[in-house]
């Protein structure tokens, strides 16, 4: 899943807004004074955070309302919130149902338990994510590696089939549409099929595609998107290839260069979408922040090529450099989008040792996300078994899944109904239950003791999402519009507010 394992600061500079201008002003509005603020708290203890889920406290709790008024008392920090000042539109926050997730929702839970799970993922009632990203064919989170044309030398793909997503992937899908019909869905392949691969291994490790099957691979794509809106399931983006700098070994990969993805996409998969009438965007990429050199290479090649319009923009992981690569990337192509499509947490990132890094570390993240220039959080796998699992890669492999479902038969069989909701479901939460699709990111200030990003929802409400970092209780005012309300924030808790 991904190229190494790096330990993330937890001071990362925040103050990255410094670095953007804004795309749009927008005239003043008039609104009632003393508005009514809704107000959703998360906190974190840290004399005794398990290993999964939060400590006993308040976890997206709502709180009593609050109310904005001309006048309020001292803070300890201030929050200049001004919509005038506006930033990148977003698509939304979700979560990827892979294999091993879908396995584990169709298998180990009974239709009532899995209809609340999807309600607390996917529903209104629930954190309302509003995307998925998709394996096309096999991950390292798989029963099995497979391709959905393992046929060799089959150029026609006339062997092509989705049938290997049918009795629990798609199941899966279509259950998270039923949730939210609006979910937008980046589909992503981790492999070429084996033999159009410069490889004499299977589907897994090393290898790239050969230059004759460029052709066929762009098929391959368009295939794939017609087998699935054929379900129902409408795809969104594609990526041409999952962390093509990477080539794992233990699992599907593969190699795909700079020129190799400007030639992928410019000569035969944007033209082969175009042709088959489909308007699924190319996204570049889809790998660390630590060679953000890379998707600036292929968008430039493109367009100087004349084929700018084949690419929509670029798409970021967090396993090696930090988010602020994000807006290097915009600053450089701020007519390209940046969307962030795979974010694992697990031991290499999230200590479970009683420490309450693993909070500190994921709530940076979010908002520093968003900060740079990013139209989505999409997090990895939406759920394991309490051994980080199945997946060909075996057991304990360090990732956690946004949920844990009980899981101790591995059959397909006896469903066990037992299901913990880990950090991941509570911190994206703050985010995804209220920035709906379409919300734009909205100026405010920051600072490292009190991160924050804001937003404006096509509907006119605001929400902005805070992190008192320190330990002792924090007053912050939020200022907007030429009023202000006071909030009392404890140490080391996250709030969302919204009117």
């Amino acid at each position: 899943m991904f190229m190494s394992m790096f330990k993330k600061s937890l001071n990362l500079v925040l103050l990255s807004s410094l670095m953007i201008t804004p795309l749009l002003s927008v005239p003043a509005q008039t609104y009632a004074a003393n508005e009514s603020v809704e107000v959703w708290l998360t906190t974190a203890d840290p004399n005794s955070e398990p290993a999964v889920g939060l400590s006993p406290g308040a976890r997206l709790t709502k709180k009593a309302n609050i109310n904005f008024a001309t006048t309020t008392g001292n803070a300890d920090y201030t929050i200049n919130v001004n919509e005038g000042k506006t930033y990148q539109t977003m698509d939304g926050f979700g979560v990827s149902l892979t294999d091993s997730s879908t396995w584990l929702m169709n298998y180990k839970l009974s239709s009532g338990k899995r209809a609340e799970v999807m309600e607390r993922l996917f529903g209104n009632t629930g954190i309302g994510m509003s995307m998925l990203r998709q394996t096309m064919g096999a991950s390292d989170f798989a029963w099995s590696t497979y391709t959905y044309d393992d046929t060799a030398g089959d150029t026609s793909l006339s062997q092509f089939s989705i049938a290997r997503d049918q009795p629990y992937i798609i199941p899966m899908t279509k259950a998270a549409l039923a949730k939210n019909p609006n979910l937008k869905i980046i589909a992503s392949p981790w492999s070429a099929p084996a033999w159009m691969k410069y490889t004499t291994n299977d589907k897994n490790g090393t290898g790239k595609l050969q230059a004759q099957y460029y052709p066929t691979y762009a098929n391959y794509f368009v295939k794939f998107i017609q087998s699935y809106q054929a379900q129902g399931i409408p795809i969104y983006a594609v990526t041409p290839q999952n962390e093509p700098l990477f080539e794992p070994g233990r699992y599907p990969g593969m190699n795909m260069n700079e020129q190799d993805q400007i030639g992928m996409i410019g000569d035969y998969l944007s033209p082969a979408l175009k042709n088959a009438g489909l308007n699924t965007k190319v996204i570049a990429y889809d790998h660390n922040y630590d060679n953000w050199s890379y998707p600036n290479t292929v968008i430039a090649g493109l367009k100087n090529s004349g084929k700018s319009s084949a690419v929509a923009g670029s798409a970021f992981h967090h396993y090696g450099g930090d988010y602020t690569a994000m807006t290097s990337m915009h600053n450089a192509h701020p007519d390209k989008d940046i969307w962030f499509t795979e974010g694992g947490f697990g031991d290499w990132n999230d200590k479970v040792d009683g420490s309450t890094q693993g909070f500190d570390n994921m709530i940076n993240e979010f908002i520093g996300i968003t900060r740079n220039w990013s139209k989505s959080i999409i997090l990895w796998n939406a759920a394991l078994d309490q051994k980080d699992g199945p997946s060909v890669i075996g057991d304990y492999n360090t990732n956690k899944g946004m949920i844990t479902i009980q899981n101790s038969d591995n059959s397909n069989s006896n469903p066990e109904d037992k299901v913990t909701y880990n950090k991941q479901y509570y911190l994206l939460g703050h985010f995804s239950k209220f920035v709906v699709t379409g919300a734009t990111r909205i100026d405010t200030n920051s600072s490292n003791d009190i991160q924050n990003v804001a937003f404006k929802n096509p509907d006119g409400t605001k929400v902005v999402v805070l992190y008192n970092s320190q330990t002792a209780t924090k007053t912050v005012k939020v200022q907007w519009n030429g009023q202000s309300t006071n909030y009392t924030v404890p140490g080391k808790s996250v709030v969302t507010l919204k009117w």
